[in-house]
Formats: structure tokens, sequence, C-alpha cells
């Protein structure tokens, strides 16, 4: 304390320490609203990858724009993505509901069961292996097959992210597509954007695929 006197430094004090945290948390909070991934261990034992809890995870359009292979921002891939966080958290309320009633009628559990396995094909179309790279267009394929329930019967069969039918089926899906809308495929890559007449050839091409 006397050196800081000599300096002349204000002595540190119960209010230095109230300021300092009230600005500590609200540099936290800059930093939430700037984007935060949260991964979870629980989630990780379970086999998904990457463990991400999106529930908690909070990103803005923009980030990774640096990124040519496949940008963040790219609006090829917000075509696809916009209903992303609401199916997420619509999973989530109804596995909280369902956890604390057990009194459900049949047509709720009807709905309950399919926003659930709407997640969960999300997170097939997700799920990448350690060391594994897709290409903007195919990342925009998976998307658009969970989106448009088309990955709804793998789920259904067993094929939950991180399984063996999950990624054949995805792989699968990917060759298949890649081949019949090429045009459109490298369009994506090169260009970062997807017109909604292309979506719809896609979506085609996706649907053949399944059936």
């Amino acid at each position: 304390p006397a050196m800081l006197i000599k300096i002349p430094v204000p002595q540190p004090s119960a209010s230095e320490d109230v300021k300092r945290l009230a600005l500590q948390h609200v540099d936290d909070l800059i930093s939430m609203s700037d984007g935060q991934v949260w991964l979870d261990s629980t989630l990780a034992k379970q086999g998904r990858s990457p463990p991400l809890d999106p529930s908690r995870s909070l990103t803005r359009v923009g980030v990774g724009a640096d990124t040519r292979t496949c940008r963040a921002d790219a609006p090829a891939l917000r075509s696809v993505v916009g209903s992303l966080r609401f199916e997420f958290q619509q999973a989530m309320d109804v596995m909280d509901s369902s956890a604390s009633s057990s009194a459900l009628s049949a047509t709720s559990a009807v709905g309950d069961t399919k926003a659930v396995r709407r997640r969960d094909a999300f997170l097939l179309a997700m799920h990448q292996e350690p060391k594994e790279m897709r290409k903007l267009s195919q990342e925009c394929i998976a998307l658009l097959a969970a989106s448009r329930g088309h990955l709804d019967g793998v789920i259904a069969k067993g094929g939950m992210a991180g399984t063996s039918k999950g990624k054949e089926a995805m792989e699968g899906m990917l060759e298949y597509v890649g081949k019949e809308a090429g045009e459109i495929v490298q369009s994506i890559d090169l260009t970062l954007d997807l017109a909604l007449d292309e979506r719809n050839v896609l979506d085609e091409a996706i649907e053949s695929y399944f059936d």
C-alpha cells in the first residue's frame, strides 16, 4: 500500500473488486453474444461427434467468413439451416416435458416422437468423424436431407449419429446426390450460394436415393 501511495495508484478496495467483477461479467456477456460452443462430456461418452449441445450453444452468422471451403455465413448454408435451432429446442422441450409427465395423449406422443426423431436426424447430418472434412455442398445436402425429413427413416431403423448404419446411409446419399446433381454441387462449392430451383433438384435427388 505504501508503494502505491508514492506512485500514486489507487489502493484496492471492496468497491474496486465490485467494479472489476461487474466489468468481467460484461466482458463475459460480450464474448457469449459473439458466439460460444458448448461441448458436453456426457454427449461425448454417448458417441456424438462433435459432442455439441445446441441448446446451450450460440453463434452469429458471419463467423468463419475467412474460410473459403465452407463458410459459416455462406448463403447456401443459411438457406438450409433456418429451422435448425428451433427443431433442437422443440425436441429438448419435448424430452423435458416427457420426463416430468407420464400421462401423454396418443396424438401428443406421436408429435413428440417426430420432434425427437427430427433432432436425431440433424445430429446424424452434422456428425463427422475426427479429421473428416466435408465440402460446403456436402454440408448443404446433409442438412437439407434432415430438414426435409428424408433421414427420419434412417433414424427409425437405428441409424443414429455415430453408428455404422448412419454412416453408411450418409455416405451413400452424398455420393448418389453428387453424381445425380453434379453441376449444382460444383456450383455450390464455387459460388457458396444455392438457388431455390437448385435446392428443389437436390431435394428430389435425395428423395430418389431413399425411395
